[in-house]
């Protein structure tokens, strides 16, 4: 009865959607929980190896589970480049940026990765031209400019500096897709790449807390902090998990659109957990964005089947 209720064909088409709108949820809610957890005095850096330890153990657990082994040892050097520059950078990163501006602001910044993606694809020829993406790196382009305006800046309190350090979050996800698009071993599952690299990103994070953090002991902290590490751990694996559970069951093009929600949400939260009014030049920058990601995607599909043999 429950099989056949769940190939019924409003569920099919409704299940890809929740998991969008969930994940939107999920990742938007982060940059909120690090500037609240980092406001109280953890460490950037201690912060990001305790998520990723975390979020490592829950995969690693879910792999057993699910009655995969772990990925082969053979491809280490390229889980750990794809683990520092696509995890450890990026969301250490993050976290200093987001103690200086607005959570909402921060999720914006990184619903910018497709356009660097874009941008370093083309560097290295793994991304072909089309006038579509042309107009969206300009719409992009605008987009932060609106940003960066003295009446946006000031009305956010939020220093040029560490806006454009919040930039280098996507800059670093854009090197990390780009270098496994080039580097990536043929047989390598996807989900196998996400748990190298999270496990990876988490043991480098623990080299570099061992001698540039001081050591902050998640058993001794406030009942509440400790609860939001360990939440925001767990959501990083469930999240990573689900969304590639959705590109199995929907496809690459339409689980892009998490950057969508995902930005939304982070808004709101950003919005209802600190009282922060974004001004109208970042909403038009939004906006912009927005539409800069969508002239990418169109593109790349319009590429796909220009491609395709069934043409």
């Amino acid at each position: 009865m429950y099989a056949r209720l769940l190939q019924h064909p409003w569920i099919v088409r409704t299940i890809p959607v929740c998991i969008l709108l969930l994940l939107g949820l999920l990742w938007g809610g982060v940059p909120s929980i690090a500037k609240y957890v980092i406001a109280t005095g953890v460490h950037p850096l201690s912060y990001s190896f305790w998520i990723l330890s975390i979020a490592a153990s829950v995969l690693i657990i879910i792999t057993f589970v699910s009655g995969r082994r772990l990925p082969p040892r053979r491809h280490i050097f390229f889980y750990v480049v794809c683990g520092v520059s696509g995890s450890a950078l990026p969301t250490t990163i993050m976290y200093y940026a987001v103690s200086w501006i607005p959570a909402g602001l921060m999720a914006i910044l990184i619903a910018v990765a497709p356009i660097f993606t874009y941008l370093s694809g083309m560097v290295v020829k793994v991304e072909k031209y089309h006038p579509l993406k042309t107009l969206g790196i300009l719409l992009a382009f605008i987009g932060m400019l609106l940003i960066l305006m003295p009446d946006s800046v000031a009305q956010m309190k939020a220093p040029v500096w560490a806006i454009l350090l919040g930039l280098l979050t996507p800059a670093f996800y854009a090197v990390n897709i780009v270098y496994a698009a080039l580097r990536r071993p043929p047989s390598l599952h996807t989900l196998d790449l996400s748990v190298a690299m999270i496990i990876a990103a988490a043991t480098t994070m623990l080299f570099v807390n061992i001698f540039f953090a001081p050591f902050f002991e998640l058993w001794n902290a406030e009942p509440l902090i400790a609860l939001l590490i360990l939440y925001h751990g767990v959501l990083t694996a469930i999240a990573f998990s689900l969304f590639y559970y959705l590109i199995k069951i929907s496809g690459a093009l339409f689980s892009s659109q998490v950057s969508y929600s995902a930005t939304i949400f982070g808004i709101l939260i950003g919005a209802y957990a600190h009282g922060e009014v974004l001004p109208l030049f970042v909403w038009l920058a939004t906006a912009a964005m927005f539409a800069a990601i969508w002239f990418i995607q169109k593109a790349r599909q319009l590429t796909e089947e220009s491609q395709s043999p069934n043409r």
